[in-house]
């Protein structure tokens, strides 16, 4: 049991090796050849990414990451969106009330100073 386990491991450390690798070998290549045309820089690394998001999804931790993904997508479909108009509504109150407290908090600080310059007697 513990022999097939370990097995299992190894294969799946191998996976990712090869998974990194694979992306510096992108990193590298297009480091190294910035002079060759974008277009074929962009297909050969578009078939590495492919290839080497194939190994990570063969993995039991892509199978999840996978999963994880479906699910969010899920969610995103239940929630209610605010329309165009609620969200300027929104907008429009909350900069209402970020003025309505920047002159609150402007006057509040004149205020202090006023106070502790008299009580201090650095008042003019």
């Amino acid at each position: 049991m513990n022999i097939i386990k370990f097995k299992k491991n190894i294969t799946v450390f191998i996976k990712w090796i090869i998974s990194i690798i694979l992306l510096t070998i992108i990193i590298v290549c297009n480091t190294i050849y910035q002079k060759m045309n974008l277009f074929i820089r962009l297909i050969l690394s578009f078939f590495i990414l492919t290839l080497m998001i194939f190994i990570i999804l063969s993995t039991n931790k892509g199978k999840n990451l996978l999963s994880f993904i479906y699910n969010a997508r899920i969610e995103t479909y239940k929630v209610i969106w605010p329309s165009y108009k609620e969200t300027w509504h929104t907008a429009l109150i909350i900069t209402i009330i970020v003025i309505i407290m920047s002159c609150l908090l402007y006057i509040l600080d004149n205020f202090l100073i006023y106070v502790i310059s008299y009580l201090t007697g650095t008042r003019s």
